[in-house]
């Protein structure tokens, strides 16, 4: 496939800061990714995380080592074999599907068989603090 990728990186600031256990953040680290080919575009992005052993730029790099992985006849399945789990080939694997949904007219979830998507919590994230902080 003739594809072109795009990264980026943003940083947001968080109103305040979060906490949790491993730490504070004041601010968050985005990389996105576009992976294009002719008139369309996929998009996503990923959140490293130094839990996991990430970086922002050990992501950005092994999105850029990857760029074989997704010119290749069939980048999603060589995708899951040629690249560790994390979110590097999580914004790639997500990219690429979002670009074939706009390749192809067929939104991702049906070519799951899913007859229709909404949003679901799965989980609440609270920062920590006094009870009083994090019940407001």
């Amino acid at each position: 496939m003739t594809v072109s990728l795009d990264i980026t990186v943003e940083t947001f600031p968080v109103a305040g800061t979060f906490t949790i256990s491993r730490g504070s953040r004041t601010e968050i680290s985005v990389v996105r990714v576009s992976v294009a080919s002719g008139d369309h575009q996929g998009h996503a992005e990923c959140v490293p995380y130094p839990r996991y052993g990430e970086s922002v730029d050990g992501v950005v790099e092994a999105i850029r080592a990857a760029t074989s992985l997704i010119r290749a006849a069939d980048p999603l399945k060589d995708l899951q074999a040629g690249m560790p789990p994390g979110a590097a080939r999580n914004a790639l694997d997500c990219a690429l599907w979002d670009l074939q949904a706009k390749q192809t007219g067929i939104p991702a979830h049906r070519r799951f068989g899913l007859a229709s998507v909404h949003p679901v919590t799965t989980a609440y994230t609270l920062s920590l603090g006094t009870p009083d902080a994090m019940q407001a």
